[in-house]
């Protein structure tokens, strides 16, 4: 695939990757790992704490891969190369998603397994529930790569884009709490792309949740593929 080997190329030339896929491990592993001993009723959850902080990286370094392109004008270079730009944005979409998987897999898997052994009460690493929560984590960074870079193609510009995508990501438990009505506060948190697909690394009191994980991880889906399905068909109306 021309695109896909164009864009490996433009991603080993530039320190983007280099900083990104580091600083997502890093910052994830961290956070879960000092969240990970904490007092809590789900010690899985908490163990999993770093991906809120993880998902600003994965989502600013997403809309970089694309709105940076315009930025800096090597966008009319790239289409001009590779005219069908579907082809260039799931180009794009296959090598940040391994670029996710690699930085994202060891640091839920290492906040896991020091929890185990330091968290008093964390079930056994085999169980379904820490499977479940461990290996959603995983998909819900993946959702988040494909939600920002559907943004990025829809809006062009970096600042915009990171703006919105975050904004998306965390704002929404500041709406949810100007309604004090538990019907509108359980319906944002169903809607939200953030809250409902964390629910996935949720593992106790499954019952009292305004949405299950599956169905919550389904909402992030939905929003994912609408919002890069949208991208994609902004990024082939437009001229450039």
């Amino acid at each position: 695939m021309p695109a896909l080997r164009a864009e490996w190329t433009k991603l080993r030339t530039v320190p983007d990757a280099a900083v990104a896929v580091p600083l997502i491990a890093v910052l994830t592993t961290a956070v879960s790992v000092a969240a990970a001993t904490a007092s809590s009723p789900d010690v899985v959850r908490s163990s999993l704490l770093g991906v809120q902080v993880g998902q600003a990286a994965v989502a600013v370094w997403a809309v970089h891969m694309l709105a940076g392109e315009y930025g800096n004008g090597l966008i009319r270079a790239t289409f001009t190369a590779l005219p069908r730009r579907f082809e260039v944005l799931l180009a794009k979409a296959v090598l940040l998603l391994a670029g996710v998987l690699a930085a994202g897999v060891p640091a839920i898997v290492v906040p896991v397994l020091f929890a185990r052994r330091h968290a008093d009460g964390y079930p056994d690493l085999g169980s379904g529930v820490v499977l479940r929560a461990a290996g959603g984590s995983v998909l819900y960074l993946c959702l988040i790569t494909l939600l920002a870079l559907g943004v990025a193609a829809a809006v062009r510009s970096a600042v915009a884009a990171s703006g919105l995508v975050l904004g998306l990501l965390y704002l929404s438990p500041a709406v949810q709490n100007m309604f004090r009505d538990p019907d509108w506060q359980r319906w944002i948190y169903r809607l939200s792309p953030s809250t409902a697909g964390s629910t996935i690394q949720s593992t106790v009191d499954l019952a009292g949740l305004p949405i299950g994980p599956w169905a919550g991880l389904g909402v992030a889906a939905a929003w994912a593929f609408g919002l890069f399905g949208v991208g994609a068909l902004v990024l082939r109306a437009r001229d450039v």
